[in-house]
């Protein structure tokens, strides 16, 4: 009888939420903004980006200074060739080379030993070198819990309720500077993968397996529904045989170039590759746009055209500027609300022909405006204008 009673009370407890005489119990509120908590979750994100980049070229250079000119050319030289390495087998020679010069430094010369020895220990710290670092939730659980905290608003929005856990490419606009749409509100937002189920977040292949502190940092937060990894061709169609999600950045380092304060741009036109895989493989193909990407930073906007030349070659030449207190994280009073649009399902062709994919090239294009033009007023920016270049 007891448990008649409750099985009965269940049921018509089930029966009143269905037919809206009661309610769910309400979701767990967001906790409240704490900026301290999101500037942390940035200083771990930002260096990671560019405070090994700028150790090796200062590394590289300091240790050719005392050579006079040909010696920072030649040092550099030799760091481009560790950049280029893959194994050890390169790398180790190359190391013991750029160290001789340092040891050869007529002046200077253990500033010039350091300097070296620093750029050998960022190489050996790449892909080819140090085994994959192992998983730590911990560091996933803070970065997804507070990076959004800095900003003044960060959201995600759009077609959450419709998104599928598989065969489905998402394509985020625009770079800008240091990504903030693409890691904020895609890559560290629990919602994103609640909705999509597992997303596979692809970025430059210098920059995740190259490195080092941003290889340690993605191999940390890994998880079943969640990696960071390469955006090349053998990531794109690995993944996309087996049906997985991805998500990655079109514009990439010439997204950056164009990126200018309150202007939105992106750079679109000659970027076809991702359609073709999608067509390959009948993947759907979801516009993402954030607002308020291109209000993160100040940029250098001049010489253009041979940034973006230099920019083809995954260089990303730009100079920027963002927090006043600590000009390499972006502005804290930004907003970013990123939109996932609708998705334009593909057709599967094996061996799609040009005509078909211009033909789905121009549809994107078209549904990326449309998201745009569509949300811009949500958003808060009614009078935004999107450049595609």
């Amino acid at each position: 009888q007891v448990f008649t009673l409750c099985w009965t009370s269940q049921l018509v407890c089930i029966s009143s939420v269905v037919l809206g005489q009661g309610e769910m119990p309400p979701t767990p509120p967001k906790p409240p903004r704490n900026f301290s908590k999101g500037l942390l979750a940035h200083l771990i994100l930002v260096p990671c980006w560019t405070v090994a980049p700028a150790l090796f070229l200062g590394g590289c250079i300091t240790t050719g200074w005392p050579h006079g000119w040909k010696g920072i050319i030649g040092s550099l030289g030799l760091g481009a060739a560790l950049v280029g390495s893959n194994t050890m087998a390169v790398r180790g020679p190359l190391s013991l080379v750029i160290l001789g010069v340092g040891l050869a430094a007529p002046v200077g010369r253990t500033l010039a030993i350091v300097a070296a020895a620093v750029c050998g220990t960022l190489a050996c710290l790449c892909k080819g070198g140090k085994k994959d670092w192992g998983r730590h939730p911990a560091l996933w659980d803070f970065l997804s819990t507070w990076s959004s905290h800095y900003y003044e608003q960060a959201e995600l929005r759009g077609e959450l309720s419709n998104l599928t856990k598989d065969k489905a490419c998402f394509a985020f606009h625009p770079h800008g500077c240091l990504a903030a749409g693409f890691t904020v509100n895609g890559t560290y937002n629990p919602e994103f993968i609640k909705a999509a189920g597992k997303v596979n977040w692809l970025c430059d292949a210098n920059l995740r397996y190259k490195n080092p502190f941003f290889r340690m940092k993605c191999d940390f937060v890994r998880r079943d529904d969640h990696a960071i990894l390469a955006a090349d061709k053998t990531s794109f169609t690995g993944l996309m045989s087996k049906g997985e999600n991805i998500a990655f950045l079109p514009g990439g380092f010439q997204d950056a170039v164009a990126h200018a304060f309150g202007k939105d741009v992106a750079v679109l036109k000659k970027r076809k590759g991702f359609v073709k895989y999608c067509l390959q493989y009948g993947y759907k193909l979801h516009p993402v746009y954030t607002f308020g990407e291109s209000e993160t930073f100040y940029t250098f906007t001049g010489l253009r055209k041979l940034r973006m030349n230099v920019s083809e070659h995954n260089i990303p030449m730009i100079g920027f500027f963002g927090w006043p207190l600590f000009p390499l994280l972006p502005r804290p009073q930004a907003k970013i609300i990123t939109y996932i649009g609708p998705a334009l399902q593909l057709p599967k062709l094996e061996d799609p022909s040009k005509e078909d994919l211009d033909k789905w090239h121009d549809a994107y294009i078209e549904a990326l405006k449309k998201l745009f033009n569509d949300k811009r007023a949500e958003a808060g920016w009614p009078d935004a204008v999107l450049e595609i270049c």
